[in-house]
């Protein structure tokens, strides 16, 4: 069983450490500006929930004039990684493979974003046998029934994969 380090987060709390991992430290004032919720959280409910987030350690604080300016303690890719594993675990019965399918199925992607897929894909299938990377590939029509890029559509096309 997988050893939990990650505290589960709100999501009030994701969004504030989101605008705090983009923007660098900041003060409740900035952090409300910048946060992209519906509908928008008062100003009191933005510096309570930091305090708190600051009282559990995952935010650090400090002093600038009569302000406190916050800083997350947690690191973004950590964190990410985490809830995304709890996402494959619990939504996904533990299948990366289907959340993989499931988002080149749903989800509309932009050139370059599927040529960064095709080319981590590339690099799975270097560093060993990843069945996941070969299914991407199928259902992007990369390869051919026999799981040979020449019957694909990268063999016609060129993608060079």
């Amino acid at each position: 069983m997988r050893r939990r380090e990650e505290r589960k987060l709100g999501d009030l709390e994701l969004q504030i450490l989101n605008v705090l991992w983009e923007r660098g430290p900041a003060t409740v004032r900035e952090v409300l500006e910048a946060l992209r919720v519906e509908p928008r959280p008062v100003y009191t409910t933005v510096l309570t929930m930091m305090r708190l987030m600051h009282e559990k350690g995952i935010l650090d604080r400090r002093e600038r004039g009569r302000a406190h300016v916050y800083q997350a303690r947690l690191r973004e890719l950590r964190v990410k990684r985490g809830l995304l594993r709890d996402l494959i675990d619990s939504a996904f019965r533990g299948s990366a493979e289907a959340v993989l399918v499931r988002l080149l199925e749903d989800e509309k992607l932009s050139p370059e974003e599927l040529a960064r897929v095709k080319k981590l894909m590339a690099e799975q299938e270097r560093g060993g046998s990843h069945e996941c990377a070969r299914v991407c590939r199928r259902r992007l029509g990369l390869l051919g029934a026999g799981g040979d890029m020449a019957a694909g559509r990268a063999g016609r096309v060129g993608l060079g994969l």
